[in-house]
């Protein structure tokens, strides 16, 4: 948990701020200077674990052993809820002033705010530091070669179509191309499944875990549990009818996938559509734009656009859902309630939502800032991002977190088999969902 790449500053102890391998030798610290903080505190980057769970299980450890640094914890959306509830850091809402935590709300994509806020009493514990989604990438030069034009492409990228229009037409196009695979998404056994490549297909049809946005964090025990509801059952359908083609969902859903996508993750479809340019389109995060902007050569041409959506907002349910979804990934920054300088800390902690610190790490790291506007304003001018800036806002104003809370740990364990039991056609979806909601019901009452 070392990895020291850099100390700044005259101050005798330092904030410690401990992230990833990337941030600690990529992001420029003089950019907290240039944003205010005080040259006498001296900053430290330090890198933790690169795997998200060890990261977690490492601030458990620290916390647990009151240990002082680090001062600040970079901390993934996923897991920060549990620590907000177990009030393992710091309440931030309660040491900012009022007029910086209202700007951070105001001026942060709205669902990366969510998940640093305490889900009872909505204050704001941990402070956005970078959001993640993921966008449909596709071979544009492919879809060229099928009569496909630059006015589709322009509309797509801020009005992305059905489900059932965008499987047919990745269908025509591998008909016609020669790449070994249509579409190819993320549907192994594994958490990405149940938190994210799922939760964002399922959300597009208007459905949901534990009904609509405003129970998503809880209350643990209290709220409904809605999967077996048709929109759930309908998106299970989508995917079996991707991949199989068998005609399950009411929509009309073409084959366009293989059948090597339940057992793939993120590593296995980078390769195919990044690595190999063996494949029409891909659903990734946002790293894989920048990758297929260094790989792909001679007339292959990448097209970005949002997800493809389900069924319309007005269709859906529950508020907030259906139309495009992406999956909210992305980091917060949360406060050791040990620290021995916290004035120093909050200063720090201030900086991480000024344009210069969010222009640091586009340009180092390469993390899109957590404002909005900061993403057109910022990310124009990247090498990887800039053709892309207004498909990225669109996206990241339409995301959907996990539903995270003390328990979710469990209850994505047998979301995960029980989908991909369900998408293999091990079991119907109604079976699936069936064993899930018995599962969810007694992980919500422990």
């Amino acid at each position: 948990m070392a990895s020291l790449a850099g100390c700044y500053g005259s101050g005798t102890e330092g904030v410690e701020i401990m992230g990833n391998q990337s941030i600690a030798q990529n992001l420029d610290v003089q950019a907290f200077y240039d944003a205010g903080v005080p040259e006498d505190i001296s900053i430290e980057l330090t890198a933790g674990p690169e795997e998200t769970d060890a990261r977690a299980e490492s601030f458990v450890t620290v916390l647990d052993a009151q240990q002082e640094k680090p001062d600040i914890m970079v901390m993934d959306n996923g897991w920060t809820i549990p620590f907000i509830a177990r009030e393992n850091i710091v309440n931030l809402e309660a040491e900012l002033d009022d007029s910086f935590v209202d700007r951070v709300r105001s001026e942060s994509f709205e669902m990366l705010v969510e998940t640093g806020s305490h889900p009872e009493t909505g204050e704001l514990w941990a402070l956005p530091f970078f959001p993640d989604f993921p966008t449909m990438q596709y071979r544009k030069d492919l879809f060229r070669e099928e009569g496909y034009t630059d006015s589709e492409f322009d509309r797509w990228s801020t009005d992305p179509p059905s489900w059932a229009e965008w499987s047919s037409a990745v269908a025509d196009v591998h008909d016609g191309a020669d790449v070994d695979y249509g579409y190819v998404w993320q549907a192994d056994s594994y958490p990405g499944l149940s938190c994210c490549t799922f939760n964002e297909l399922m959300s597009s049809y208007g459905g949901a875990y534990f009904g609509g946005l405003d129970t998503l964090f809880g209350p643990v025990g209290e709220r409904p549990i809605t999967v077996e509801e048709p929109p759930v059952i309908e998106a299970l359908n989508v995917g079996r009818d991707m991949v199989h083609g068998t005609s399950d969902a009411t929509q009309d859903i073409a084959q366009c996938s293989p059948n090597v996508v339940f057992g793939w993750a993120e590593q296995e479809t980078d390769g195919a559509f990044v690595g190999d340019a063996n494949a029409v389109a891909m659903r990734n995060w946002v790293y894989t734009i920048g990758l297929a902007d260094d790989q792909f050569t001679g007339d292959q041409e990448l097209g970005v656009m949002p997800m493809p959506y389900g069924v319309p907002e007005s269709e859906a349910r529950y508020d907030g859902l259906g139309g495009t979804a992406a999956a909210l990934g992305g980091w917060l920054i949360g406060v050791n309630p040990n620290t021995t300088d916290l004035e120093s800390t909050l200063e720090v902690i201030r900086a991480f939502h000024s344009e210069e610190v969010q222009e640091a790490q586009l340009n180092g790291p390469g993390f899109l800032p957590h404002q909005p506007d900061l993403v057109e304003r910022l990310a124009g001018d990247h090498p990887a991002f800039g053709d892309y800036t207004e498909t990225l806002r669109l996206t990241g104003d339409n995301t959907v977190a996990r539903p995270v809370t003390p328990v979710w740990s469990q209850q994505t364990q047998q979301a995960y088999q029980e989908i991909n039991d369900a998408l293999q056609r091990r079991k119907s979806p109604s079976e699936a969902m069936n064993d899930l909601a018995t599962a969810l019901g007694e992980l919500e009452n422990i």
